[in-house]
């Protein structure tokens, strides 16, 4: 009984600590934002975007779609598929912001 309380109380603390601390490796920061939103310049597509003024604006200056830029893996960002994945998203974003502010 006393080991199964141990182990109990052990997978306890590993639980509350991976609870803690994995939010911290998900969070996005400016530096992720800023390092992807420079990769994602040198695609058509996103040039695109940044020259509508409208889109220009939210990706500048809205949290959802920089967080959504943020989270983005920029090793993945070259391959064709995740490129595709990311235009979706960032366009869905958009859109969806666009939408609101109407």
């Amino acid at each position: 009984m006393k080991i199964l309380f141990s182990v109990f109380i052990f997978g306890l603390i590993v639980f509350l600590n991976l609870g803690l601390f994995l939010p911290s490796l998900l969070a996005v920061n400016e530096e992720d934002i800023g390092r992807n939103i420079n990769h994602l310049k040198k695609y058509k597509w996103f040039q695109d975007l940044l020259n509508n003024q409208e889109h220009k604006q939210l990706i500048i200056h809205d949290k959802d779609v920089r967080r959504v830029i943020g989270t983005f893996d920029s090793k993945k960002m070259d391959k064709n598929f995740f490129q595709d994945r990311y235009r979706k998203k960032i366009q869905n974003i958009i859109q969806q912001k666009s939408n609101s502010l109407v």
